[in-house]
């Protein structure tokens, strides 16, 4: 693929409607950030698909992009942290350095979805709301929705405080099974596990979705990462595109 190392989920590969990857550092490269990649496409050779990625603001808004090009640009702009399609030939993508980058693929109903899920995002049930949205628009049943979720900061190293544990207790989140703790005031955060158990409540089974548990803070030689203190500022593009037929 152009541009930096994508990694893939080895149960998709067969998939031959969908192309995807998670993305990886790109040392001195020129697409290291959501600006660089703004008006480019991603893909191989034979296979180019125009990028589309919303103005991620760590929120719980599901966007939705009906096809008409004239809105590509339209979708730079708008602020959003799901962005949801049926059209083929353009990749819709997420840019993470510890956030949980999420796909979602209905092969029924040939519908893709990518979910940027921190933990503002996660403890808002932003993955479960981008599950209810494939209903309403394009009539997904969750039982045939596959989900993969890509690399982010693990549970290993994710260090969070009172307010956080707050939000997801709002959020319906059962903290033990999502967290353990630190020290005073402090819990490791599992995303993975909060997002596999949002997903499961909304109706995907677990065997329908594929986790690469990579930690982005512990790998930093391959991912960017927020939390470790990445100069660079740099960030990984994930993105998952619908085949044209």
């Amino acid at each position: 693929m152009t541009g930096p190392k994508f990694l893939q989920i080895e149960a998709w590969r067969g998939e031959r409607k969908i192309v995807h990857g998670f993305g990886t550092r790109q040392e001195g490269g020129k697409t290291n950030s959501r600006k660089d990649w703004r008006g480019r496409s991603v893909g191989e050779k034979n296979e180019i698909f125009p990028l589309l990625s919303l103005r991620q603001v760590h929120g719980d808004r599901v966007v939705y992009f009906n096809g008409n090009p004239r809105g590509i640009e339209e979708i730079w702009q708008t602020e959003g942290d799901a962005l949801l399609t049926r059209t083929p030939g353009v990749a819709l993508g997420v840019f993470t350095a510890d956030c949980l980058p999420i796909f979602l693929y209905d092969p029924i109903q040939g519908a893709i979805g990518i979910v940027h899920a921190g933990w503002r995002g996660t403890a808002g049930g932003l993955a479960g709301k981008a599950v209810e949205k494939m209903g309403e628009i394009f009539q997904s049943k969750s039982s045939n929705i596959l989900a993969a979720l890509g690399p982010c900061i693990g549970p290993c190293c994710y260090e969070v405080d009172g307010p956080v544990k707050n939000a997801f207790l709002s959020g319906g989140f059962s903290w033990d099974l999502i967290s353990s703790p630190r020290r005073e005031g402090k819990w490791l955060l599992d995303l993975y596990r909060a997002n596999l158990s949002l997903l499961g409540r909304h109706g995907i089974s677990e065997k329908n979705i594929q986790v690469l548990k990579i930690c982005t803070f512990c790998h930093g030689d391959a991912f960017y990462s927020y939390r470790n203190a990445d100069k660079t500022g740099g960030r990984q593009l994930n993105f998952i595109a619908l085949r044209k037929e």
